[in-house]
């Protein structure tokens, strides 16, 4: 590792790893990945940055950098130093901090170097040790590779937007960032195997990750690709029905179960196509225990056939039997039986959720500046013995610039404000 590491710290696997983030919001959730890991990742901010990340929601709807929840949430355990890469000081302390680095993350081809210069063969030439992961809209050998791209553009240009949604209406975008958060995923994997690489190597490496590719593999699994290329199947969008219930070449169509049914106080998730052998009489077994079962004890229901071709009366039997009950009853009831049915839940129910409790998933981090403390999103995976930690809220933009080159450089601290313009 590159430094001693903090008490706070010490015990954290990414203990004593210089980060460099540059990102925008395609690569904040790695660079947070890295930094909850216990490494010490700076950003460097300035007056445009504060552009990009100045939107909400705001703590008391007060709109203020200060006061947006997005950045709360994204830039925990980093420090912020603030520094203007276009002036000439600016420039010669950013290439100082980056000759102590072990990480650079940025984001391209939008990234805040580029008119230093800096590409893979000068970063090899001058920081053989350093690791430099560059998160791209479309990879830097393709014939897009200097197109700019968000979110949205990443899930449509992937293929995920065709298959989400309703049949009847257009493409749908998925919430929460997800081609953010599976990119920035990969690139923190990425960068944890060339760090891995390093201390055996002692050499960095170059990781390059693409939005496009990343959300591709998504939905080449998701759609599974051996359907398109073995049966010239290409999924559509199905609404509440199965994946896979779509048209095929030869204009027969796949009878499958609904997957999604509404119930006495929200939705319920029903994966009866994933049910291991025995299901059927259990499934009938959970409705005749709540009066549901209608004519489906019938014998001929036996064949599976039969079921195929009446499936879509089976799922009117299964849709009265959830509009009864509550989906907590009908979930706990459900797995009692040993049959996949779950909540469909909102940000409201996962604060109350069992699982998430009794797994403290949950965490308060005290802000320096506010006398009150705030739940957050905990972990994503439990480590015994080099645990994931919020050690401390998103900075303000230049909180640590002084303390950070102190650190880091021991002789900038009285240059950083003094930028040319």
């Amino acid at each position: 590792m590159s430094s001693k590491c903090p008490d706070t710290t010490q015990d954290q696997v990414l203990c004593g790893v210089k980060i460099i983030d540059l990102t925008s919001p395609a690569g904040f959730y790695c660079s947070k990945l890295l930094a909850d890991l216990g490494a010490d990742v700076i950003r460097i901010e300035d007056s445009s940055t504060a552009e990009i990340e100045n939107y909400g929601p705001f703590y008391e709807s007060k709109k203020h950098i200060d006061n947006s929840l997005y950045r709360w949430h994204f830039h925990t355990n980093k420090r912020s130093v603030e520094l203007n890469l276009s002036s000439k000081n600016g420039e010669e302390i950013f290439l100082d901090l980056l000759g102590v680095a072990d990480v650079l993350i940025t984001t391209e081809p939008e990234s805040k170097i580029a008119h230093l210069k800096i590409g893979k063969s000068e970063i090899r030439a001058k920081h053989p040790k350093l690791i430099h992961t560059s998160i791209r809209a479309f990879s830097s050998q393709s014939i897009y590779s200097k197109y700019k791209a968000t979110d949205i553009v990443a899930l449509a240009m992937s293929g995920l937007m065709a298959i989400t949604g309703f049949p009847e209406d257009p493409p749908n975008q998925m919430g929460g960032e997800q081609a953010y958060h599976m990119t920035s995923m990969h690139a923190a994997t990425g960068t944890l195997i060339a760090l891995l690489n390093r201390d055996f190597t002692g050499l960095g490496k170059d990781v390059e990750v693409s939005m496009q590719e990343c959300t591709s593999l998504a939905t080449l699994q998701t759609a599974n690709l051996n359907y398109y290329t073995w049966q010239n199947v290409s999924r559509e969008r199905t609404g509440l029905n199965h994946p896979f219930s779509v048209p095929r070449s030869d204009e027969s169509s796949s009878n499958y179960p609904r997957t999604l049914y509404q119930c006495k106080d929200g939705w319920v998730s029903y994966s009866a196509h994933l049910a291991p052998p025995g299901a059927w009489e259990r499934f009938l077994k959970w409705l005749e225990d709540h009066d549901s079962q209608q004519d489906l004890m019938d014998s001929k229901y036996l064949d599976p056939e039969t079921r195929q071709s009446n499936q879509t009366h089976i799922d009117e039997v299964m849709a009265n039997h959830c509009l009864k009950l509550p989906a907590q009853e009908l979930y706990h009831s459900a797995q009692r039986y040993r049959l996949l049915c779950v909540p469909v839940q909102d940000i409201g129910d996962l604060f109350i959720d069992e699982q998430l409790n009794e797994r403290s998933f949950f965490t308060r981090v005290k802000h320096e500046d506010r006398s009150n403390s705030f739940t957050y999103p905990g972990a994503p995976y439990k480590l015994s013995e080099t645990p994931w930690r919020i050690q401390n809220s998103a900075p303000k933009i230049g909180q640590h610039t002084e303390e950070v080159l102190e650190e880091w450089l021991h002789n900038h601290a009285g240059d950083v404000f003094t930028t040319d313009a």
